[in-house]
């Protein structure tokens, strides 16, 4: 039986679950990677706390994912299909997150009105600013509230439907049915929010949040509550990798390698390190350029801190140079932090991934499905 045909039957099974109202209203998370498949399982306890059950993730050979194109389909269901039964989540509905250039996270300032009012005017700018045709996108908007002008501050997030069916059609072929699609840089923002909490609604000053990943960045500015800025930067720890690959001659693997493995004293070999700073260089000059920018479209450069996660913040020297570029205190996030887990459950390499991957994937898992 091929793929499709098994998506057909899932849809037809799931559409008679949702008519009789049986099956678990638990989200599995799905957070696919440009390196890795991770998946995660929350339960929520009282006083609003949550608690981690299950997380696994499965590693993506290059180039499966590039962006938002999806280059090699059947390892990715497989590697989804692989990190649910090694994480032993029989929950059947998903939440996924997609990012990329056929995706928009823009904070707007409108005049208000009634919500159809404010319903027409994020169109209207929605249309000014997705570059892509609105006809064939879907659109989502959140009201924030009044601002000090008078008017309301919205946070719009658009996406092309392709992109959308394209990334909820690979996840259904591996049994699981979408019932939240959420942008990859709301389910990280929500995941910061839950976790500091008070600490983000200070509001003398701006934080920057950083999800440093392979081939991509999501750099985040938040203040007074609020995503105030949102931009993906094309660097990642994949370009490490890759110059590795060309400057040293050797394969992928044995230059993923040769990035994480040290000495005794921690340092990497030499000609490894000059091609790791070489990279940074490009790096910070990409992340000082996004911070002027939005020093002068926004009037502010009041910044306390910096938060970075993903799993290339453990590049050796790079929270040092960026804590020289921003002239701010840069501080690993940890999930964990506020997120409880049976730690005994998980060992040191998973709890290792959890920490530095696992933002998103937990992020997704505690989002909430009515049934």
């Amino acid at each position: 039986m091929s793929l499709i045909d098994k998506n057909i039957i899932n849809r037809f099974v799931y559409g008679i679950k949702d008519a009789l109202k049986i099956g678990s209203s638990t989200i599995v998370g799905i957070d696919i990677g440009l390196s890795a498949v991770k998946v995660a399982e929350v339960v929520e306890l009282k006083g609003g706390r949550y608690k981690l059950t299950k997380y696994s993730m499965i590693p993506l050979s290059e180039g499966a994912l590039i962006e938002d194109e999806i280059q090699k389909e059947e390892e990715i269901i497989e590697a989804i299909r692989e990190a649910l039964v090694s994480g032993k989540i029989s929950s059947k509905i998903a939440s996924i997150a997609i990012s990329g250039p056929n995706t928009v996270v823009r904070k707007l300032q409108l005049a208000g009105g009634s919500n159809d009012e404010i319903e027409d005017q994020v169109l209207w700018e929605a249309e000014q600013y997705l570059p892509f045709d609105i006809d064939s996108s879907t659109v989502s908007s959140h009201l924030f509230g009044e601002n000090l002008g008078g008017g309301v501050d919205v946070l719009m997030v658009g996406a092309k439907d392709d992109v959308i069916l394209r990334f909820k059609d690979l996840v259904e072929m591996s049994g699981v049915r979408v019932k939240v699609v959420d942008i990859n840089a709301a389910a990280i923002t929500n995941m910061f929010e839950h976790v500091l909490g008070d600490e983000l609604l200070e509001t003398e000053s701006s934080k920057i949040l950083m999800d440093i990943g392979a081939q991509k960045t999501t750099f985040i500015i938040y203040k007074s509550g609020i995503l105030n800025f949102c931009k993906e930067i094309n660097v990642g720890g994949s370009m490490i990798t890759e110059e590795i690959q060309r400057q040293l001659g050797v394969n992928f693997e044995q230059a993923e390698d040769l990035k994480t493995t040290t000495d005794k004293g921690g340092n990497l070999p030499e000609e490894v390190l000059e091609v790791v700073d070489d990279v940074l260089e490009i790096f910070y000059k990409e992340i000082k350029k996004t911070v002027d920018f939005y020093i002068t479209a926004m009037s502010d450069e009041d910044f306390s801190e910096c938060w970075v996660t993903g799993g290339a913040m453990l590049t050796p020297n790079l929270v040092e140079g960026l804590e020289s570029i921003l002239k701010l205190p840069v501080k690993m996030f940890n999930p964990l932090d506020k997120i409880e887990c049976d730690r005994g459950n998980f060992d040191d390499e998973m709890l290792d991934s959890i920490n530095y991957c696992g933002v998103t994937a937990i992020g997704l898992a505690m989002r909430k499905f009515v049934k």
